[in-house]
């Protein structure tokens, strides 16, 4: 079941005179418990598409639509609430709180969302737990690796039990070896029944997923269902196999 949809989504900026379109008419439907990649190359319209899908930009034309709710309608408060509570991100560059211990930046966004401080202790453990980074909870950032600092950015991008995950290259800064280990854990989280979206140019990273996206210029170049993206992280999969970036 589809629970994220973009509708003949558009985008085009004004820039003096000249119009120009970052994304035009794209349709997709990004389904729960599967993980999708949208790739292409610098300018091919995916962060567009990222920001459209998230909330933080609203189309020209089109619509994005999340459990039958048009994202476009809603007020830019609204939308802000939405990401903290629905969505979860996890960037390149981790995007953890310098000054934070792991165990802390994981609990920030549920300090935002009003959870009581034991409940937010309590769900911070578990879910640096489950990534392997109990004995992690205590250091700061720049005490762990990059693997480590991704894990924990994942752990924090759950904090709030969202329905979609948004993944920004999120091995563009790790070793093969790191990337695998965050890849095969965007997969869990996948299993989990949730609506997992990584933005990517790595092809290698897009053949992993169940399905994914390819953007150029703006416009859906090609889609596919691979269903072997399970087998490809060394672990089972339970879906059986079937038959684009703005400048920044």
């Amino acid at each position: 079941m589809a629970v994220l949809i973009a509708q003949s989504l558009s985008k085009v900026y004004r820039t003096g005179a000249v119009d120009v379109v970052a994304l035009n008419d794209v349709n997709a439907s990004f389904p729960a418990g599967e993980l999708t990649a949208i790739v292409g190359p610098s300018g091919s319209g995916k962060s567009t598409l990222l920001n459209l899908l998230a909330g933080f930009d609203t189309p020209t034309r089109g619509s994005v639509v999340l459990d039958g709710q048009v994202l476009n309608d809603l007020s830019e408060d609204e939308r802000c609430d939405l990401r903290l509570r629905r969505f979860g991100f996890v960037f390149q560059s981790y995007n953890l709180l310098s000054v934070l211990s792991a165990e802390q930046n994981v609990a920030f966004p549920m300090a935002l969302a009003g959870v009581p401080h034991g409940a937010r202790l309590d769900r911070s453990r578990e879910l640096l737990g489950r990534f392997g980074l109990s004995q992690r909870g205590d250091h700061l950032p720049f005490r762990l690796s990059g693997g480590e600092r991704q894990r924990v950015a994942l752990a924090r991008a759950l904090a709030n039990d969202p329905e979609v995950v948004f993944a920004d290259e999120p091995t563009g800064n790790l070793d093969s070896r790191s990337g695998k280990v965050v890849l095969a854990a965007l997969r869990e989280v996948a299993n989990d029944g949730r609506t997992v979206i990584i933005v990517t140019h790595d092809l290698e990273v897009a053949a992993l997923a169940d399905d994914s996206l390819e953007l150029r210029d703006g416009e859906v170049f090609a889609a596919s269902h691979s269903g072997e993206s399970g087998d490809a992280l060394g672990q089972p999969s339970e879906r059986p196999t079937a038959g684009s970036e703005a400048p920044r």
